[in-house]
């Protein structure tokens, strides 16, 4: 029997791939705030959300409609469209990290994918750079700066970081780097290493303590202080979209593959939040010096012994 069903074309399959990736990343992040949620409230000996449906497992889904439906910004139409392109961007620019990670984008290369992936992350300071200058506020202008400037320091250590993972087995391909991985728990042996990633997932995800940017909240709320509703949603959307993403990636990296992935990533997740609940603030001056004067000469240290060894 002659088979008449065509193949797929790659357009098909790229849109349901980002189809799927939309509807991952809001779910993800909606159920991920819950659960952080109630790990905080159980750290601060308090209930947590359990008011709403049964225990509370449906606080996202009335967070989200309270957000999107309780602002109406009146913004001029010569304004509307320099204060709506930062929010959009970012929402946008994570979906599509989402839909590129080693199981969509099937015409890409998997060669380049995590280039890719990283290049897409440090797009996050023009994102901070739009929305700062859709506030139209010396507050959000302050705000950005500082908010930028974390940013592009976290995010050379953390590629620099990447490639002292990737030089010993000599490939950047993420197919090859998990089948290598897959069974090996990295962590256990190289537990420095997981905890500097860490950090770096930390700092460049803006979590607490190195949440310096949203720190200002204490004052004016940093360079997305005119952002209210939906927008202030979309915003925070992407935060914790690259939280996960980044999760994903030090389970593949550091605690042996795929395997039990759901799991592992859960776990990185807890600890984020114990990080979060545990560790106070650090000072802006710190948090710069650090990146520069103390993670980036290790990572560098890192990838000149890998040379000269292998």
């Amino acid at each position: 029997m002659i088979n008449t069903k065509t193949p797929h074309p790659p357009t098909t399959i790229f849109i349901i791939d980002f189809l799927l990736s939309c509807v991952g990343v809001l779910l993800g992040v909606a159920f991920f705030t819950l659960i952080e949620r109630k790990i905080i409230g159980l750290a601060h000996f308090r209930k947590g959300p359990t008011k709403v449906v049964a225990h509370g497992l449906s606080q996202p889904i009335g967070d989200a409609i309270k957000l999107l439906t309780k602002e109406r910004t009146k913004i001029t139409s010569l304004k509307i469209g320099m204060y709506l392109t930062g929010p959009l961007l970012r929402i946008t620019l994570i979906i599509i990290c989402w839909s590129i990670y080693d199981y969509a984008f099937l015409s890409l290369s998997t060669r380049i994918k995590v280039v890719v992936l990283f290049s897409l992350i440090g797009l996050a300071s023009y994102r901070i750079l739009l929305i700062r200058w859709g506030s139209n506020r010396k507050y959000a202008t302050l705000g950005g700066h500082r908010a930028i400037a974390q940013v592009i320091s976290y995010e050379v250590c953390i590629f620099l970081f990447f490639l002292a993972i990737a030089y010993p087995i000599k490939t950047i391909n993420t197919l090859t780097i998990h089948t290598i991985r897959q069974g090996l728990w990295v962590a256990v042996f190289s537990l420095p290493l997981l905890l500097a990633w860490i950090l770096l997932c930390i700092a460049e995800s803006n979590r607490t303590p190195f949440d310096i940017a949203e720190g200002e909240s204490e004052i004016v709320s940093g360079f997305n202080i005119e952002y209210g509703g939906g927008l202030f949603a979309l915003i925070f959307i992407r935060e914790y979209g690259i939280i996960i993403i980044l999760r994903f990636l030090t389970a593949s990296l550091f605690l042996g593959g795929r395997n039990f992935l759901i799991i592992k990533t859960f776990l990185i997740c807890f600890i984020y939040v114990w990080v979060r609940v545990s560790a106070p603030r650090v000072r802006y001056d710190k948090l710069i010096t650090t990146s520069w004067k103390v993670i980036l000469p290790y990572r560098l240290t890192i990838i000149l012994i890998g040379i000269i060894i292998i």
